[in-house]
């Protein structure tokens, strides 16, 4: 039996931008590991990365599109009266555009994501997300979290699980682990980010190896042929977790 530390939370409308899109700002339906990843040692105030395993799980009430105001320029783009509407001065004029776009945002996010970090970690992380140092956001920066509680719970594997809201199912790479994990159940399956390293011109690239992992969205009623399950609220409301 292992412990995690079950994070109940909410977002209202919010944005967990998928990398490939420019001109619609498109959202993945959860937030990528790398996402929750970023949260949590923002609540830690982690300077450096510490390793930690996550699930996520949740269900929303559909997406809306809104506008916003976007700013996009070129390296060493001159300024052109006329043709850019912001002018920015430094050594020489810089011409910035200005204009409006479409986001996507998801409506009435209620989540639960499961964490298991180090032993060493485990106490810093949940006192981090029971009393954050500020406000925390997951998503944009203006994308706040509303947590609603923290819980240290055990887990355990079970067998024939049923999912009862949607989560991201990493994909084994062995097919017959596949097989005997989903069987013939289709779920969406997205590129999910998780963990970065530095270049020695330190600049942030995703790792190789375990850098991007694929996932299912797997939706909320379908059958998993195993997956750990925590012990909150008794075995009548325990949720399904997925490491990944």
């Amino acid at each position: 039996m292992e412990r995690a530390i079950r994070l109940q939370c909410f977002q209202n409308l919010v944005n967990y931008r998928k990398p490939s899109s420019f001109i619609i700002k498109e959202t993945f339906p959860l937030p990528p590991y790398s996402t929750v990843l970023g949260m949590i040692h923002a609540a830690c105030e982690f300077r450096e990365f510490h390793p930690m395993k996550v699930s996520v799980q949740g269900e929303n009430s559909g997406t809306i599109s809104e506008l916003y105001t976007r700013y996009s320029f070129s390296k060493g783009a001159k300024y052109e009266e006329g043709r850019h509407q912001i002018c920015v001065e430094d050594d020489k004029l810089y011409g910035v555009y200005k204009g409006i776009a479409n986001v996507e945002l998801i409506c009435e996010n209620h989540m639960v994501i499961h964490i298991v970090p180090s032993e060493e970690d485990f106490d810093t992380v949940y006192r981090g997300l029971k009393n954050p140092p500020r406000y925390l956001s997951l998503g944009r920066y203006e994308d706040l979290l509303d947590v609603e509680r923290v819980d240290i719970v055990n887990v355990h594997k079970e067998e024939d699980v049923v999912v009862k809201q949607n989560i991201y199912v990493p994909i084994p790479e062995d097919e017959a682990e596949k097989e005997r994990l989903v069987g013939n159940q289709s779920s969406t399956i997205y590129t999910l980010t998780r963990e970065y390293e530095k270049t020695k011109q330190n600049m942030r690239r995703w790792k190789r190896e375990g850098g991007r992992i694929k996932a299912y969205y797997f939706p909320a009623g379908g059958r998993l042929g195993e997956a750990y399950v925590d012990d909150f609220g008794g075995e009548e409301e325990h949720g399904a977790i997925v490491f990944a």
